[in-house]
């Protein structure tokens, strides 16, 4: 026969242990939701990456044109 001190015992046990699962998770909860944020700020600075790419590209594209400008004489003779 079982007595009453190993029953309390094995409840006190069961929600020992129930207590930490319930830790567990709540904790995997908020690692996971972090993780979620992370990503989304990720995929954030992966687009103005790209974006910044674009513009220094372009950037860079100009600088390195070769200046065509149009060259024009002083108009000859009199302004009137």
């Amino acid at each position: 026969m079982v007595d009453a001190d190993t029953v309390l015992q094995g409840m006190q046990e069961r929600d020992k242990w129930r207590h930490r699962v319930e830790l567990l998770e709540r904790s995997l909860d908020e690692v996971r939701d972090h993780r979620r944020r992370i990503a989304q700020r990720l995929k954030r600075l992966e687009r103005d990456l790209a974006r910044l790419r674009i513009v220094s590209e372009s950037v860079l594209e100009i600088a390195h044109r070769p200046p065509h400008y149009e060259v024009r004489s002083a108009p000859r003779g009199p302004l009137l």
